[in-house]
């Protein structure tokens, strides 16, 4: 018989939901193989919180309750570095609300996974650009799309991908090229991008470390 684990997240913004969403899932799923019994992984929920008027602790810590309330088992917490580095956004901002959820005595959920993209989660979409271009619908090269660099060492994900866009459509006519969007992609990429593509960035590699931790506090991983 089959265990099971039920997790929630939020992000920071709507689009990411449609990307994470997926990916959320995947990983889990992926390293349920390391775990000593077989645990079916339901669809993660994306919880609803209200961030007006709160810190970020404020708005973590009522999160935890909902998952609480919802009887889900982990909380992923996604923000983005917009920087460099992940380092200030643990030291600022993930570290001091975990903290304040384990010692929170209400009923919360306190099995926490941090979601941190450097620079921002369309760093991780560029992770595959196999799976980037077949999105797009265009077989041109990486170079001829501006995707040359590393992802996490881009400042601007976000105008990559639309500068690879509007690449790929380039020799189309200016209506055709209106039609092609980045939202477009976040839901798709999110099913696609390969997690051995993914696991090449450090914020990924500390998302899957995450996700064993949370495994083994349900005692599902040793």
């Amino acid at each position: 018989m089959s265990q099971v684990i039920t997790v929630g997240f939020i992000t920071e913004g709507t689009t990411d939901v449609r990307f994470l969403n997926s990916i959320i899932r995947r990983t889990f799923d992926d390293l349920t193989w390391e775990c000593q019994q077989a645990i079916d992984v339901y669809p993660p929920t994306a919880l609803t919180i209200s961030k007006i008027g709160l810190t970020f602790s404020e708005y973590v810590l009522e999160a935890a309750r909902a998952a609480e309330d919802d009887k889900l088992m982990v909380l992923c917490v996604h923000t983005d570095a917009d920087d460099e580095s992940d380092t200030n956004t643990f030291a600022h901002r993930i570290s001091p609300a975990f903290a304040d959820v384990e010692t929170c005595t209400d009923a919360v959920c306190k099995n926490l996974v941090a979601i941190v993209p450097v620079r921002m989660t369309e760093a991780w979409m560029l992770a595959d650009k196999e799976a980037l271009k077949a999105e797009i619908g265009t077989d041109k090269t990486d170079a001829q799309l501006g995707l040359i660099r590393p992802p996490e060492s881009i400042a601007d994900p976000k105008e990559t991908i639309k500068d690879a866009i509007r690449l790929a459509f380039d020799h189309r006519s200016r209506r055709s090229r209106n039609q092609a969007s980045i939202s477009d992609l976040y839901e798709p990429l999110g099913a696609t991008v390969r997690l051995e593509r993914l696991a090449l960035l450090p914020s990924y590699q500390k998302f899957q470390e995450a996700v064993r931790e949370a495994f083994r506090r349900l005692n599902y991983l040793h």
